[in-house]
C-alpha cells in the first residue's frame, strides 16, 4: 500500500478547493444507432463546449429499444443514482413500438435518477431537417433522408457522417420549428403516431438547464 497523504491545514485546504477542476455531469445515454452517438457528441463539443461527460452505456451501432433499456438500467445500478445527472434513452419508433410499454414503466418508476426519452419519428434525420428548413414533411426513413440531402446547407449529407458545427449553431432555431409543428398536430398526438416526430427539444432544454458553460 501507499502511503498516506499528509494531512493540510484547513487554511490551506480551502485555498486548493478554490483551485480544484470542477467535475463534468455525467449523462447516461442509451442511443440506437452510430448517427445519433455522432450528433450527441458534436451537441456536446460544440453547443456546451464540453461541459459533459457522456456514457454512451454500451450501446452498438444498432440496438433495439429492448436492449437500450437493459444497458442503462444496468449502468445506472452499476455507478448508483449519487454519481449521475440523468440517463436518457435516444432511438427511432420504428420497430420499437413493441417495446413501448417497458419504455414507459421506466419513465415513470420511483428513482433519485432523473431519466428521459428522445424518440423520433420515422427517424433522427427528421431533426436534422429542422435545422434546415421550416418542417420536415417526410413520414419514412427513406424519405426523410432524402429531404435531408436535399435540404442540407454545406456539403452532402451521408449518414453516419461526423456532424458539422454549423448545424449545431442551429439548434435554437430548430427546437423552436418543432415546437411550432407540433401544434399543427391533433390533440394528444405523440411520437409513436404517424406524424413527424422527435422529443430532442426536451433532452435539449434540459442539457440547457444542466450545463454551467452554456449561459456564460
Amino acid at each position: 500500500m501507499g502511503k498516506k497523504a499528509p494531512t493540510r491545514k484547513a487554511s490551506r485546504g480551502f485555498r486548493g478547493r478554490s483551485h480544484s477542476k470542477q467535475v463534468k455531469p455525467l449523462v447516461l445515454l442509451a442511443v440506437e444507432g452510430a448517427t445519433e452517438k455522432k450528433y450527441l457528441k458534436a451537441l456536446n463539443q460544440h453547443r456546451y463546449r464540453g461541459a459533459f461527460a457522456f456514457d454512451f452505456c454500451g450501446s452498438g451501432d444498432e440496438s433495439s429499444l429492448k436492449n437500450l433499456l437493459v444497458n442503462v438500467k444496468r449502468k445506472a445500478a452499476e455507478l448508483g443514482p449519487e454519481s449521475v445527472s440523468g440517463a436518457w434513452i435516444v432511438c427511432d419508433v420504428d420497430e420499437n413500438r413493441p417495446h413501448a410499454k417497458n419504455l414507459q414503466k421506466w419513465l415513470t418508476e420511483q428513482s433519485r435518477l432523473p431519466r428521459g426519452v428522445v424518440l423520433s419519428n420515422p427517424c433522427i434525420e427528421a431533426w436534422f431537417v429542422y435545422h434546415c428548413a421550416n418542417t420536415c414533411s417526410s413520414r419514412t426513413a427513406v424519405s426523410a433522408c432524402k429531404e435531408l440531402e436535399n435540404k442540407w446547407k454545406q456539403g452532402t449529407y451521408s449518414k453516419g457522417m461526423s456532424i458539422p458545427e454549423w448545424l449545431i449553431d442551429q439548434t435554437d432555431d430548430a427546437c423552436s420549428r418543432v415546437k411550432h409543428r407540433r401544434t399543427s398536430f391533433a390533440k394528444g398526438v405523440t411520437a409513436w403516431d404517424a406524424a413527424p416526430w422527435t422529443d430532442m427539444p426536451e433532452l435539449i432544454a434540459w442539457l440547457d438547464q444542466l450545463s454551467p458553460r452554456h449561459s456564460e
